[in-house]
């Protein structure tokens, strides 16, 4: 059976989303389409614009035959961490062939750096940069750089960053998974809006969104979708920042290197943008705080990090996934399609992160979607 798959936010889901699914289709003769989707917070350290439910309704709509969930723990990931989960959790569901968007095209390049970040140079150079104070992201690219100038241009590429991750995972872990590279399209990852195109990137979207400018012309109705930014949970996080001792946000994932204090020593500060700006410095630029933050607000501790994952969360599935998932039932790992809280214990923390997702607005009703998937 051929199984195609890729990782994906649908942070909203978008005209490029349509068309990657759409490349698939015509690309191969794959039985089954498998996404690995983001829950209601994402990898930049930030509430979903729109909550999971929905955003897997609509991709099921587009062509999508399964979505399968990225546990938040890793979801607020750096994208080394967010990889190693979502290829595992592909892998795990049968899927042999991956697809992704790539700036260059260019398999063999990134082949070519994701051997190199296995090299001891490679780990000795990342060690003097670290040791140095620069973050981790900075210091991985300052050592690939040191070792091959022209990966430059690749390293300022977000999908290609992000494709980099993914191959290093199925290489390092030997999953038998072809590779399969899209060619980006129209706009920059960070661009506005762009006038006459039709394909434009999800951070111009969401930019839109939160402004009100609606500009941007969806290709369904968003009429009844709540908006979610980071502003919304300011007064939360400032409550678990009061709250926590100096122990229990040691216990948060991401917090190191003293942050705690940091978070602790913290005054007259008004809103989450002032917050974030206190909280920057050379090792921990905005993204990590961001991420740290997002952990703080859900309670997710270093130790809800396991080595692998022992299930596959369903979210939603078409007539043609629901005849995979039968077939499938002596996988690797199981497929859950319903919370209870017996079955696993780390599958029914996403009950609580979706109810602390609704609270600014009041969406009592959200985490009911919780119990039962999405199905087409």
């Amino acid at each position: 059976m051929k199984v195609a798959g890729f990782v994906a936010e649908f942070n909203p889901f978008h005209e490029g989303h349509k068309y990657l699914i759409d490349y698939i289709r015509k690309d191969g003769d794959y039985d089954l389409i498998i996404v690995a989707m983001s829950p209601n917070f994402v990898m930049r350290g930030e509430p979903a614009i729109f909550d999971k439910f929905s955003r897997t309704k609509v991709a099921i709509k587009n062509g999508i035959n399964l979505v399968l969930e990225i546990p938040t723990v890793y979801a607020i990931e750096a994208a080394d961490i967010y990889a190693k989960y979502a290829i595992e959790i592909l892998y795990k569901a049968g899927v042999t062939d991956l697809y992704f968007g790539s700036e260059s095209n260019d398999i063999d390049a990134l082949e070519k750096i994701a051997s190199l970040t296995q090299k001891e140079d490679y780990k000795t150079l990342l060690k003097k940069y670290l040791d140095g104070g620069d973050s981790f992201n900075n210091s991985s690219k300052k050592a690939i750089i040191n070792l091959d100038q022209n990966a430059k241009d690749i390293l300022s590429s977000p999908n290609d960053l992000l494709g980099i991750e993914y191959i290093k995972t199925i290489n390092n872990n030997s999953y038998n998974i072809n590779k399969h590279l899209v060619k980006r399209v129209s706009t920059g990852y960070y661009s506005d809006l762009k006038e006459g195109c039709v394909i434009q990137s999800a951070s111009a979207i969401r930019n839109d969104l939160i402004q009100g400018l609606n500009k941007y012309k969806f290709s369904y109705d968003i009429s009844n979708l709540q908006k979610h930014v980071k502003d919304d949970y300011f007064d939360l996080i400032k409550y678990r920042i009061l709250s926590s001792s100096l122990d229990e946000l040691k216990d948060i994932l991401l917090i190191s290197d003293g942050f705690e204090n940091r978070l602790k020593s913290l005054k007259n500060v008004l809103n989450y943008e002032a917050l974030v700006n206190k909280l920057i410095s050379k090792r921990d630029r905005e993204t990590k705080v961001n991420r740290v933050l997002m952990a703080l607000l859900l309670g997710i501790k270093k130790s809800d990090v396991k080595d692998s994952l022992d299930y596959l969360r369903v979210l939603g599935f078409d007539q043609k996934g629901r005849s995979y998932l039968k077939n499938m039932r002596n996988s690797l790992v199981p497929f859950i399609t319903e919370i209870k809280r017996e079955i696993n214990k780390d599958v029914y923390k996403e009950l609580t992160y979706t109810k602390i997702y609704s609270l600014p607005h009041s969406e009592d009703g959200l985490y009911l979607s919780e119990y039962s998937p999405i199905i087409e």
